[in-house]
């Protein structure tokens, strides 16, 4: 009676690990999702917004920069962002006429920001945003 008892227990314990396995399985294989933005720059001509994933080996920013019709000039987006080991990085975007989308990895990172400019085809010539959070380690 004791050898059924421990015997049925057993079975019960490795159905459920079976079970709760495949659980935590997916769980790892779904990514981690955090919408930004918009932000847009001190004239309202641009704006940018999307998501950041953290998902192996690191994080993917990715999004849309928007250069709104019958405005002169071009939009431009920067990111500047803190990585784990006290690195840095950046990286820049810009789009003459209608919608830019980019991704780009980070790595592993601490924080990461953002900001809409205004200028040329060829540099940022102002109209700011000020720099806006995109995501950041604890919130």
């Amino acid at each position: 009676m004791i050898f059924r008892t421990v015997a049925v227990g057993a079975t019960l314990l490795i159905a459920s690990a079976a079970v709760a396995l495949p659980a935590a399985a997916s769980t790892s294989a779904n990514p981690e999702i955090w919408s930004w933005g918009p932000i847009q720059s001190a004239d309202r001509a641009g704006k940018a917004k999307g998501k950041v994933v953290l998902d192996r080996p690191g994080f993917v920013v990715n999004g849309k920069l928007y250069d709104l019709p019958g405005r002169e000039g071009c939009s431009w987006l920067r990111f500047r962002w803190v990585k784990e080991d006290s690195g840095k990085g950046a990286k820049t975007f810009h789009t003459c006429s209608g919608t830019k989308q980019f991704s780009f990895g980070t790595g592993y990172m601490l924080s990461i920001e953002g900001q809409v400019c205004r200028g040329d085809s060829k540099k940022i010539t102002g109209r700011c945003s000020s720099w806006d959070g995109v995501w950041a380690q604890g919130g």
